[in-house]
């Protein structure tokens, strides 16, 4: 059972440009060092449009290049959510002594999983299995990323695991169902991630996964939003993280 890599996808053609194809020039980004790197912002629901420029998400920053720090701080990066373990960071440390030297940036480390060491313990081969145990697990710390987010002070953020497509991807699908987007454009969003690793090995996620999950949530809880105030999120950050993220909307 793996969050990371270990097994190589063999993208139709020039993987930058599937990735581009994928997700539009508007939000895929291009950032040295830095894989799987795109805007949350531009996808629209029932609320409204995502503001672009407010939430990038992206892998890990352990190659960050020169180059890729002039981007992050042209696009005025104030917050960098860091989703690993301590053992992840340790091993891959970020590289964001240039991006403090930039400007004034937060670096946030909200530990969803502790350890990778329980998910071994799962039964192999079940991406199912996996995702109910980050389910169970990780809703405190996903309440965490939500409450920075809806910080006046905290945009744009840049939000990342290792290589952003697990973690990453079920804290982003639970941000984009409070703003209200379809879950279809959800779902686009989070299986962007294969293309957005490009030819380095990884297991890649799967749309229906991601599906089965949000589903049970809505069994459950009653859906998303319910789970998220099971584990503590607060209507006003609701709201907060609404007027921060919906084109022209002052209140939800």
């Amino acid at each position: 059972m793996s969050i990371g890599v270990d097994v190589i996808p063999d993208p139709d053609g020039d993987p930058e440009q599937v990735y581009l194809e994928l997700v539009g020039p508007v939000r895929a980004l291009r950032i040295g060092g830095v894989l799987n790197a795109r805007d949350v912002g531009g996808l629209v629901g029932e609320y409204g449009k995502v503001r672009t420029g407010r939430l990038l998400r992206s892998a890990c920053l352990e190659n960050l290049t020169a180059e890729g720090v002039e981007t992050l701080a042209g696009l005025g990066v104030k917050t960098v959510i860091d989703l690993r373990t301590p053992l992840e960071r340790e091993v891959h440390p970020n590289l964001v002594a240039g991006l403090r030297e930039a400007g004034e940036v937060a670096e946030i480390s909200v530990e969803l999983l502790k350890t990778l060491a329980e998910l071994d313990e799962l039964p192999a081969g079940s991406p199912r299995a996996m995702y109910q145990y980050l389910v169970d697990t990780c809703g405190p710390g996903i309440v965490v990323v939500l409450e920075h987010l809806a910080r006046p002070d905290a945009l744009p953020a840049l939000v990342h695991c290792l290589v952003g497509k697990d973690r990453t991807g079920l804290t982003v699908a639970l941000l984009l169902e409070l703003l209200g987007v379809p879950r279809d454009l959800i779902v686009a969003d989070y299986v962007a991630s294969n293309a957005g690793l490009g030819t380095i090995a990884h297991t890649a996620v799967q749309a229906d996964v991601l599906e089965w999950t949000l589903a049970g949530l809505d069994e459950r809880y009653g859906g998303p939003r319910g789970y998220l105030a099971a584990h503590g999120l607060r209507e006003e950050t609701v709201e907060a993280l609404r007027e921060a993220f919906i084109d022209g909307q002052d209140q939800p």
